[in-house]
């Protein structure tokens, strides 16, 4: 970026075109005047023939906005960018308890599907931190809270259902997800909740741990998925070999929309099948932004020697074609 250190110089430009107007116009016709009676040979002297009536005037105009240009101080700056910015510290609370096979979600079951748009959401984040919580019937904390997008994908994508957990702590899931965000300085804290289930073990209350999150200020998003009524469940059967049977798998709801409520989310949403879970994770994308703010800086050098230069070699070449080349009238010199 090219500035100025006294831009205001740059308005002597404008005497150049009068400097010019006043040596081909005005000054010329005061010559015209001169009584001689050799006026052949004077012209020639006096350079009136084009182009030298014009080739001095140039000159000078020339070695007059170069000296004009170096006294305006001219700075040639490079430009570099700081980019700052407010993420939002999220965790994902997945619930990987037995029912997370069932297979309504089909080609996918419950987990897969969930891990599959928990994977899009942390690609489409790259300057949030995230961390991970599994929870069955106890609480895991595969990921703290890390900006390691690569180790996050690497847990989410090794996330297995614990096939023989039996019961769904939905409350220590909660819990441990809110205590890997308790010291979070971020300004926004978010806990994203997945589960399809009924919170029958552990020993803190799905809704104790939401006034936890709620008096640390952080944002619960609970997600609850499977489909209504029969559901086409895994079974391995001794005799028949793995099959599918239709089995009705409970969700509480409305403990999650109490989670929900009592966090300031408003309400828990149901995820039937991937496109829905998809758009929940879409629109929880779209409410959490994060905030970039970008400054630019210059760095700035004086580039005003190379315009001196050039009006002194000017300078040089309009001496030289006056003494050396061109002689002048002495009034000229």
């Amino acid at each position: 970026m090219l500035k100025f250190g006294h831009p205001w110089l740059l308005f002597l430009l404008f005497l150049i075109p009068l400097y010019l107007i006043w040596e081909l116009i005005c000054n010329n016709r005061r010559r015209n005047y001169l009584p001689h009676s050799r006026v052949k040979q004077l012209k020639i002297l006096a350079h009136k023939q084009f182009p030298y009536r014009y080739l001095f005037p140039v000159l000078r105009s020339l070695i007059l906005f170069f000296l004009i240009i170096a006294i305006a101080e001219p700075r040639w700056g490079t430009k570099s960018r700081d980019l700052s910015n407010k993420g939002v510290d999220i965790v994902m609370a997945i619930d990987i308890s037995g029912s997370m096979l069932a297979m309504d979600f089909a080609p996918q079951n419950r987990l897969s599907a969930a891990v599959s748009v928990a994977e899009d959401f942390v690609k489409r984040r790259p300057n949030d931190r995230f961390g991970l919580v599994a929870f069955s019937e106890y609480a895991l904390t595969q990921v703290p809270l890390t900006f390691d997008h690569l180790a996050m994908l690497n847990s989410l994508n090794n996330l297995k259902v614990n096939e023989e957990a039996s019961a769904t702590a939905l409350g220590m899931g909660l819990a441990k997800a809110v205590a890997r965000l308790k010291n979070s300085t971020a300004k926004s804290r978010v806990i994203i909740l997945i589960t399809d289930g009924v919170s029958n073990t552990g020993e803190i209350d799905p809704l104790t741990a939401a006034e936890m999150a709620k008096e640390l200020g952080i944002k619960v998003y609970p997600i609850g998925v499977g489909s209504k009524g029969l559901v086409p469940f895994p079974y391995s059967d001794p005799i028949f070999g793995n099959r599918y049977i239709k089995t009705i798998i409970d969700l509480d709801m409305d403990t999650l929309n109490k989670i929900a409520s009592t966090t300031g989310t408003g309400k828990a949403a149901l995820a039937t099948d991937a496109k829905g879970l998809t758009d929940i994770m879409d629109k929880i994308d779209r409410l959490e932004k994060t905030r970039f703010t970008t400054q630019f800086r210059y760095n700035y050098s004086e580039q005003f020697m190379p315009f001196l230069w050039l009006a002194f070699a000017f300078l040089i070449i309009e001496l030289l074609l006056k003494i050396v080349i061109l002689p002048v009238l002495p009034d000229q010199l």
